[in-house]
């Protein structure tokens, strides 16, 4: 009986530890999520700040840099919390609900708000920077309403729509693009961009990007299919899968304000014009099947005459 009553002390003595371990464990996503949800409201005090320096001190102050920062970063805590929850498997209810609230504030209100300070309402059609701003931010909302629904019924390995984090970044990055100082230092494809970029910022800040925020909204909420991260396997990646992420990297580490407005604007385009190429592969493969119906039906009413014309043949003979 000496023997067995230590045992039960450390048995009694270990439970605690491991009840403090776990529930640290499920507070760790939502910490995460709450960081992303304070570098939203940062983002948008920063925005308000820039756009009131801006206003005051005229053309001496490079505005919303630090904001759009604020988004981009705030992007990658969201996906740090979500592979935090998988990995530990304190995936809740709680947490996704949660979850969503921060990316309404940080993907949604913010981004919107930013683009609208440092680009839309510029438009010189009344209320259409404003009703642009108010179209994101409501399908921001309905594309992560949607999302919590898709979830509770399978999780899948593939987004449907344009998610939120990545539209705030396109247009967070957007932003990086065009207030950054250090062009000129870089080379390669960096400079020709810029100098049509200087040429044609009026065109490209009062018809494109508008334009572009339409899209981004419209998409995030169409059924559109984009890549997820959630079951990445590095063991099935492809030699120029991983080519390609190389060379990603190092030219975020080159110039990263570029880098990061072409990479999110290829992938909304990827999405778009890969939904487009199957919907013209599914209307020629319907025709092809709905020829090949008809050749099917009409060739058995050859049949019967070619049986008939045998059997006279055996006959006359």
């Amino acid at each position: 009986m000496a023997v067995i009553k230590p045992r039960t002390q450390a048995a009694g003595a270990e439970r605690p530890f491991n009840a403090r371990l776990r529930k640290s464990i499920f507070l760790l996503p939502n910490l995460l999520t709450a960081s992303n949800m304070v570098l939203g409201l940062l983002a948008i005090v920063f925005a308000m700040n820039d756009s009131l320096s801006l206003s005051l001190a005229g053309e001496n102050v490079i505005p919303f840099v630090w904001p759009a920062k604020l988004i981009i970063i705030a992007a990658f805590m969201d996906f740090t919390d979500g592979f935090v929850a998988r990995a530990t498997g304190t995936s809740t209810k709680f947490g996704m609900e949660f979850d969503s609230l921060s990316d309404l504030i940080s993907f949604g209100v913010a981004p919107g708000l930013l683009i609208y300070l440092s680009v839309l309402r510029y438009i010189p059609l009344l209320g259409a920077g404003l009703s642009i701003t108010l179209l994101y931010i409501v399908c921001t909302a309905i594309r992560l309403a949607r999302f919590n629904v898709q979830a509770q019924v399978e999780e899948k390995s593939h987004f449907t729509g344009l998610p939120s984090p990545a539209a705030a970044g396109l247009l967070a990055s957007y932003v990086l693009f065009a207030h950054y100082e250090g062009w000129y230092e870089k080379k390669i494809v960096v400079n020709p961009v810029m100098n049509w970029y200087e040429e044609h910022v009026g065109f490209v800040e009062l018809t494109l990007i508008p334009l572009m925020t339409v899209l981004i909204a419209m998409v995030m909420v169409s059924t559109i299919s984009y890549p997820s991260l959630k079951k990445w396997n590095w063991e099935t990646v492809k030699p120029w899968t991983f080519a390609f992420i190389i060379l990603g990297v190092f030219f975020l580490i080159y110039s990263m304000e570029f880098t990061s407005f072409a990479l999110l604007t290829f992938y909304l385009l990827w999405g778009i014009l890969r939904a487009l190429t199957r919907k013209i592969f599914k209307k020629t493969e319907l025709k092809k099947n709905q020829s090949t119906k008809l050749e099917v039906i009409s060739k058995p009413k050859l049949l019967p005459q070619r049986a008939q014309s045998t059997q006279s043949k055996s006959k006359t003979s």
